[in-house]
């Protein structure tokens, strides 16, 4: 009751040097809770961007950039939501992570399998103790840091992929790619001609978790992806090998 009397926390933000991270609140959070994940972000050194509406925060992973998103309660729609987000933002995919918000055990573990479906880097239940917040925050901070940017357009002869817009053209003809396929063959196009193996595609898929994907799933997105690529005229582009995984085989140039 006292959450829904009292006047709402103020936006904070940290230190202009360090990580933007973006908060998002629902509603029903208490302030002491609210209060309490903040105080665990501000811990990595980062300035944080609290927000209460889904639709500040899409104008936020627009106009702000943010490098990490916070999500503290979790609801039915959120998945949907995220989903449309990821696909919306600039930068095609934005890490986030979610904090429970004590929906009991079996509604945790719910939620929790539903957070990491839609691409979660980790789901921490209420109670567990935020300082296991700040610890993954940090620990997925650190791991963006040490990664090298992605370029954002890859442009060949018979291939663009632009990684802003999240197009694709094939022998100058546009393609319209699900969102996992479209960083699948956005990864095969930065590595041409390399054998990649199904354990590496299971972390393209999955955002690189080390998720389990079962043989015939892969077999599934594979073969969606051959044939999206072969009504562009692109047959053979994506090849078998045998044993090892696929190799991407573009024709050069010139």
């Amino acid at each position: 009751m006292l959450a829904q009397t009292r006047a709402p926390l103020p936006i904070r933000t940290e230190s202009p040097q360090g990580p933007r991270i973006l908060l998002l609140v629902n509603a029903r959070t208490n302030g002491k809770t609210i209060v309490s994940v903040e105080m665990a972000l501000e811990r990595t050194g980062g300035r944080v961007m609290r927000v209460t509406e889904r639709a500040e925060a899409e104008q936020l992973v627009r106009r702000w950039d943010p490098e990490v998103m916070v999500l503290l309660g979790w609801s039915t729609t959120t998945g949907d939501w995220l989903r449309h987000l990821q696909f919306a933002s600039r930068q095609g995919e934005l890490p986030f992570l979610v904090v429970g918000n004590s929906a009991g055990e079996d509604r945790e573990e719910t939620n929790a399998v539903a957070a990491l479906e839609v691409g979660a880097q980790a789901y921490i239940p209420a109670g567990m103790g935020l300082g296991i917040l700040t610890a993954q925050v940090c620990g997925l901070l650190k791991k963006l840091r040490t990664q090298a940017p992605a370029p954002r357009l890859v442009q060949e002869e018979n291939l663009c992929i632009d990684l802003v817009s999240l197009r694709v053209w094939i022998l100058g003809q546009e393609i319209h790619l699900p969102r996992r396929l479209f960083y699948l063959l956005y990864y095969f196009a930065t590595h041409p001609d390399e054998v990649v193996s199904n354990e590496q595609i299971a972390d393209i898929l999955w955002g690189g978790k080390g998720t389990y994907l079962a043989p015939n799933t892969l077999v599934v997105k594979i073969y969606r992806l051959r044939k999206i690529l072969e009504s562009a005229g692109a047959k053979g582009w994506l090849e078998t090998v045998h044993s090892f995984g696929y190799r991407f085989s573009p024709p050069k140039n010139g």
